[in-house]
């Protein structure tokens, strides 16, 4: 009988080349499976063949039971399956058990639109900031929709900008696909400016390094043979700070937008420019294996909020 941290160990190495937060996912929402079925009649300890349609119907309406959104429920039911099917392919299971479970049906939302009053207050925060670091970080979430992994990873090599022209390469990128894209000018200048800005200013860059965002300990990184950049949660931890800078009245209005929101809102913005689908999918990379665009992903991205739709509603005739 293979142990249950064994299997999970196994599992995860399967999963290499996923983003973490992906293998993160799936590995928490099995362990919550295991713990419940722990409870059961017969379910401790685990073992594989306990993975039954029976059982995994029903943790799914356990869960439905418990308040669980249709979204927490589908991610669970994705998950198990992904995970019998690894089962299946090691011999381990003869067939997958929950294939014959239907997906929770889970309504589509759209994703966050900011309001003219948010933009203004964000750009004015980042602004009032005079950090040409952060204002280079945000203008490429803002301006040209990249993931905050994205900025994290962007190597100083795969930069070509001057004072008229920006041009990046966003390499190994979610699903490790790569993509070139031309910056808009807000987005050209900030970076450009970054790039010149004065070595001794606070936030400036670490000349030694490969990555254009490092890390306050650059050099101690490198000793240790570990990678030099400013970390995603790096960049997160400067969002929140410059968040955290806000007036009483500016608070309210910016306290839960994240930095990933800048691409939701990046995406609303192009497609009220005239943009198509197929135009953001390739500059958001939202692509299939096979390199074309995948519009349902962007659809999503674009799906026109309910402020927006209230907005309609003056317009209905009768």
């Amino acid at each position: 009988m293979i142990e249950e941290s064994s299997l999970l160990d196994e599992f995860a190495s399967s999963l290499a080349g996923r983003d973490p937060k992906t293998i993160q996912t799936y590995l928490s929402n099995l362990r919550g499976f295991i713990t419940w079925l722990s409870d059961q009649p017969g379910g401790s300890p685990f073992r594989i063949e306990l993975l039954t349609e029976t059982a995994i119907d029903g943790y799914l309406t356990m869960l439905a039971v418990s308040g669980y959104a249709p979204r927490t429920r589908s991610q669970a039911l994705t998950t198990l399956r992904r995970f019998c099917r690894w089962a299946m392919g090691e011999g381990l299971l003869l067939r997958n058990p929950a294939n014959r479970i239907q997906q929770p049906t889970v309504v589509a939302v759209a994703p966050r639109e900011l309001t003219n009053d948010q933009r203004y207050v964000l750009k004015q925060r980042i602004e009032i900031e005079n950090s040409p670091r952060l204002e280079a970080i945000f203008a490429l979430g803002y301006w040209a929709g990249l993931r905050i992994s994205d900025v994290a990873g962007l190597r100083l090599a795969d930069c070509d900008i001057n004072q008229r022209a920006g041009v990046i390469t966003i390499r190994d990128g979610k699903g490790k696909k790569s993509r070139t894209l031309d910056l808009h000018n807000r987005a050209r200048r900030a970076l450009y400016d970054y790039l010149h800005t004065n070595p001794n200013n606070q936030g400036a860059r670490d000349p030694e390094s490969l990555f254009v965002f490092t890390s306050q300990r650059a050099a101690w990184l490198r000793q240790q043979g570990l990678p030099d950049n400013l970390s995603s949660r790096g960049i997160d931890h400067l969002w929140r700070k410059a968040k955290h800078r806000a007036t009483q009245s500016e608070w309210p209005l910016i306290q839960d937008i994240t930095f990933h929101d800048l691409r939701h809102d990046f995406a609303h913005r192009a497609r009220a420019a005239g943009w198509n689908l197929e135009e953001i999918a390739v500059y958001l990379g939202h692509q299939t294996r096979d390199g074309m665009p995948a519009i349902a992903t962007t659809a999503r991205y674009t799906l026109p909020g309910r402020q927006q739709l209230k907005q309609k509603l003056s317009l209905l005739s009768g």
